[in-house]
């Protein structure tokens, strides 16, 4: 029998076994009903920190990597009798907007990964076009990346 990977925590937050990153359970999409730029969701991380989201003040945008591992080539998301084609396991909470936000940036660009294609595209960080679910504490890369080419693999056999 296999280990859950995701464990929800009853504190608005969830831990990834595998990864060892402990991720918000919610996002600021579902909780605005907006999409937001990517200094809109660095203002908003900032804010679970002052709320101590799970009891800690240590939240931040994730990395590449990290929100690509929660990419889940086999899982379309399901809720209130409908389908969803977003790839995420769902313990984690999803109604609408696929692009969430990463710290990855360069100049006036930030990074966005797309859980409806798995795609990830660079963005004007003052577009309103993603949201976040924040992330804490670190994972070892080599773990990040063997989830990442997995899902790949995955995805590319089919």
């Amino acid at each position: 029998m296999s280990e859950q990977r995701f464990i929800d925590n009853s504190d608005g937050t969830i831990t990834d076994t595998l990864t060892g990153l402990m991720w918000q359970e919610g996002y600021a999409y579902r909780e605005t009903g907006n999409y937001i730029s990517w200094y809109d969701a660095n203002d908003y991380v900032g804010k679970l920190n002052q709320q101590k989201l799970g009891g800690v003040a240590d939240w931040r945008l994730p990395g590449k990597l990290e929100i690509q591992s929660l990419y889940e080539f086999a899982l379309p998301f399901q809720s209130r009798g409908k389908t969803f084609i977003l790839h995420i396991d769902p313990v984690f909470e999803f109604s609408y907007g696929s692009c969430f936000w990463t710290s990855k940036t360069r100049l006036s660009g930030a990074l966005g990964f797309e859980f409806d294609a798995g795609d990830i595209h660079w963005y004007p960080q003052g577009s309103i076009s993603g949201t976040v679910r924040a992330v804490r504490l670190n994972s070892d890369p080599s773990i990040l990346i063997k989830s990442a080419w997995t899902n790949r693999a995955a995805e590319q056999a089919i």
